[in-house]
């Protein structure tokens, strides 16, 4: 789709996961109504392992006539339980090993992310990962996630002037509520792709937004309560697809359907 040129700026979320995710609940419907809501011109859908959910929802998008481009990507996992994004695939990424699966991006004529680097239990520059000297192929790094704690964010911004690579900011969205947490506005030049491929290797200005964290803020946690005492009660299968469901209902209402106030951090 080829974006109007009129357009100063074009708004993306680069990072989110739908129903296709094994934890994520978000439905087509809530996600065109998120994009409405937060003037979204673009939606990475990122899910978990698969492609599935995100052709599917770029079919839907364009079935309902809507503005919003869908970039098909997909967060692997690797063998090492730490994550990484492919964006603009033809098809799921079948390595579990960091090498090969950026080569496998790259070979789909993908580009490589980093979502949040320095989380301990799957960030790339985590005790789990391999560090700088590893991630030579990566095409850029998430130096925000509004998912993530405010000192991660804090040493992945402190780290960007460094960086050799390109820059993004993503909400790692998993509810309709946390859609456009995380916004990178960018100068239109051409079709959407065309756009983000420019924006992530620094060719067009840009503007990361995100809603403010505070000193203390921790990561993102949905039903803390719930996996605190789960190891002693845990709810019968038959009811677990009520049970997210009944949760995401929660968690939209709890962070309520209003624009976020968002601050510029790069």
């Amino acid at each position: 789709m080829m974006l109007s040129q009129t357009s100063a700026l074009l708004r993306a979320e680069l990072h989110c996961h739908t129903t296709a995710s094994s934890d994520g609940m978000i439905t087509p419907d809530g996600l065109l109504k998120a994009a409405r809501l937060h003037k979204l011109d673009i939606i990475a859908i990122t899910d978990h392992d698969t492609t599935v959910g995100a052709f599917e929802f770029k079919k839907w998008f364009r079935r309902k006539n809507s503005p919003t481009e869908i970039l098909i990507g997909e967060e692997r996992t690797l063998a090492n339980k730490c994550h990484i994004i492919g964006l603009f695939l033809q098809g799921d990424i079948a390595s579990t090993e960091l090498q090969p699966v950026m080569d496998e991006i790259h070979a789909q004529g993908g580009l490589v992310l980093v979502p949040h680097p320095y989380r301990l239990k799957d960030g790339l520059l985590g005790p789990r990962g391999l560090g700088f000297s590893g991630l030579a192929s990566v095409d850029a790094f998430e130096i925000h996630n509004a998912k993530g704690s405010h000192a991660d964010n804090t040493r992945m911004r402190e780290d960007m002037p460094g960086l050799p690579c390109g820059i993004f900011g993503g909400s790692d969205a998993h509810y309709e509520a946390d859609v456009g947490q995380c916004v990178n506005e960018m100068e239109v030049c051409g079709s959407a792709e065309a756009t983000v491929r420019a924006m992530l290797a620094r060719r067009t200005p840009f503007h990361i937004l995100a809603k403010a964290q505070h000193a203390s803020s921790g990561e993102r946690k949905y039903a803390s309560g719930y996996y605190a005492v789960k190891r002693f009660v845990q709810v019968p299968k038959p009811l677990l697809p009520l049970a997210k469901k009944a949760y995401r209902l929660y968690w939209n209402a709890r962070q309520g359907n209003r624009p976020h106030s968002l601050t510029e951090i790069a």
